[in-house]
């Protein structure tokens, strides 16, 4: 079975260059092999694809028509080459926006592949949600880390399309934030222990933008917008860059709590204060297509599942009481004693055990 497509591989060549010589330096072939392996795929088609001559070749009009068929079989034949290639050699793709980067417990898996895992081929790529929920379902990456609304049945119900939030997928929840406000110090709030609803009436509230998905954004949009809030949408509007804004401009800023916000020397600071009865949470999760996995991607599936049912109680989440202070974060580490092979998956030997370490709130990073 040619997994090249190579007679197709020789048409497009041909048809690209006009020209016998140039073909077949480019395909490292002798001109007259290159001759016979065309005529023998004309006659299997059945129909001529070039009209020669002693000085020239041209395209006959069924080969014009013919061609894009043949450069489709080629890219075709391209990819699953690649995918094939990905599968022997059992690389992990993880879709993984650059803002994650930003993420603690992110930083901590990565970089725990990376160093325990030396055999595994690891690829990250930085895409938006909707990229990445693509990219699960055609089988192009294994795995995402995205930060997602904690209530996915209304996440459903809000995402604009099925992009935003297809069917088919399942998830790992690795960790949970409150939604709050990060208010400048000098607000009247920061004075405030929480933040009560019917003081967010007219008042100017910089809003994060749809990187973070439809879904996120709208529902978040529709708590402020009924407690009366006027949404400010500022130059740069991802949730990063919206903490940034606050402290710049001094309107309280929504912040998801999951980024590290740099210190500004000779701006103002900033201090995080929930909002009343509102309830609104995200959580960073470890998405995967259902159906079988690849042996890399089962694997760190299940490490991270079982390390989750070994927790006790909620969901790991940091209390914040203001920008800058320190707060413990209680992580379970794991050690993994299996090899990674391109044989049929098995299931890692794991011993889990919990590490208290101590975290700063807002510790400016730029990266793992």
């Amino acid at each position: 079975m040619d997994l090249d497509a190579t007679p197709y591989r020789i048409f497009v060549t041909l048809a690209d260059e006009l020209s016998f010589t140039r073909a077949s330096a480019l395909l490292n072939v002798s001109q007259p092999a290159l001759s016979a392996r065309v005529r023998e795929f004309e006659r299997r088609l059945g129909f001529a694809l070039f009209a020669r001559t002693s000085r020239r070749v041209e395209l006959t009009p069924e080969g014009r028509l013919f061609l894009p068929n043949a450069r489709r079989m080629v890219t075709e034949a391209a990819w699953a080459n690649q995918a094939a290639r990905e599968i022997r050699d059992n690389d992990l793709r993880i879709g993984a926006p650059f803002y994650t980067l930003h993420i603690d417990m992110r930083r901590k898996l990565i970089d725990r592949l990376i160093v325990e895992c030396p055999r595994l081929q690891l690829r990250i790529f930085d895409k938006t949600h909707e990229r990445s929920y693509a990219d699960l379902i055609r089988r192009e990456i294994d795995l995402a880390l995205l930060v997602e609304p904690t209530d996915t049945k209304a996440a459903a119900v809000d995402a604009a399309s099925q992009a935003d939030w297809p069917d088919g997928l399942e998830r790992l929840s690795l960790s949970k934030k409150q939604v709050a406000l990060l208010v400048p110090a000098e607000h009247p709030w920061a004075k405030m222990a929480e933040i009560p609803r019917k003081a967010l009436r007219d008042q100017k509230i910089a809003m994060v933008n749809r990187a973070l998905g439809a879904p996120l954004t709208v529902a978040l949009s529709r708590c402020l917008l009924e407690a009366g809030a006027k949404l400010v949408r500022p130059p740069e509007a991802h949730a990063i860059a919206v903490e940034r804004f606050g402290l710049l401009t001094g309107i309280p800023a929504v912040t998801l709590g999951w980024f590290d916000t740099p210190r500004m020397p000779g701006h103002r600071k900033g201090v995080v204060r929930r909002i009343e009865g509102m309830n609104f949470s995200t959580v960073l999760s470890l998405i995967r297509l259902q159906g079988d996995q690849r042996p890399s991607a089962a694997m760190v599936w299940d490490m991270v599942r079982t390390e989750r049912l070994g927790t006790s109680g909620p969901l790991p989440s940091d209390k914040q009481e203001s920008c800058y202070g320190e707060t413990p974060s209680r992580i379970v580490s794991a050690e993994i004693d299996s090899t990674l092979t391109t044989s049929a998956p098995r299931s890692p030997k794991i011993r889990p055990k919990t590490i208290v370490q101590r975290s700063r709130t807002h510790n400016p990073t730029n990266g793992p």
